[in-house]
């Protein structure tokens, strides 16, 4: 079943109001540094960035589930807790220099928090929660510096969601908190990637989303991929 698309919304700190994005359509698939820029920024094939690439200065970030008034069903909240594990061990494998760990901090880097806002719903822009966009079954807000450095991120999980789509949603919007922060829209990606607009089909991270994350976090101690679009590299 395809979901409701996801809302990734995202808000630039000191630099305006906040924006949501809809896929990047892609004929068939593309070759990798193609594929890179339309995920980082927002570029069709062949044309120009819609916004900066962003990423974590940071190559360790926390991960945490924090608690609201909002509740899945037990079952379902089981899920959630292993769908967060299993997102962690699937970026920490992909060859990238960056690593996630589960913690409890309220102040995590990446925040996790189930919702009661459903999908189509108006959200408002709520510093650390939210910014203004629509709600889908799963909803990401990243902040970044002037320096095109994300500093903290969050997810909000819809009460609404569904058994089949929790996994590949939890993977999803963990990644794209991680800089890929446009979806691909194209047939030739769904099952494929993880940021395909119109499937919820993956649940591994390989292929050109585990590239994708050894470019934007070089693995061997870089700083960072060099001659990145959209802005310059720290």
């Amino acid at each position: 079943m395809i979901r409701p698309r996801l809302a990734l919304v995202l808000a630039a700190c000191l630099a305006g109001p906040a924006a949501g994005f809809d896929g990047i359509p892609a004929a068939g698939l593309l070759p990798d540094e193609v594929f890179f820029d339309l995920a980082t920024c927002g570029a069709l094939p062949g044309g120009p960035c819609q916004g900066p690439v962003v990423r974590w200065r940071k190559r360790r970030l926390d991960v945490a589930l924090v608690p609201t008034d909002a509740a899945l069903p037990p079952d379902l909240a089981a899920l959630l807790e292993t769908s967060i594990d299993d997102a962690i061990a699937q970026i920490n494998g992909a060859g990238s220099a960056l690593q996630l760990r589960r913690s409890t901090r309220a102040a995590a880097d990446i925040r996790i928090r189930v919702s009661a806002a459903q999908p189509g719903d108006s959200m408002q822009s709520v510093a650390g929660i939210s910014a203004e966009g629509i709600m889908g079954v799963g909803y990401s807000t990243i902040w970044w510096n002037r320096r095109q450095e994300i500093v903290e991120a969050t997810i909000l999980i819809s009460t609404a969601i569904e058994a089949h789509d929790l996994q590949s949603v939890v993977l999803e919007e963990i990644f794209q908190t991680l800089g890929p922060r446009f979806d691909v829209e194209g047939a030739a990606y769904e099952g494929v990637s993880i940021i395909a607009q119109d499937s919820n089909a993956t649940l591994t991270i390989e292929g050109q989303d585990a590239r994708l994350l050894q470019w934007l976090y070089p693995p061997g101690g870089g700083a960072g991929a060099p001659n990145l679009p959209g802005g310059p590299a720290p």
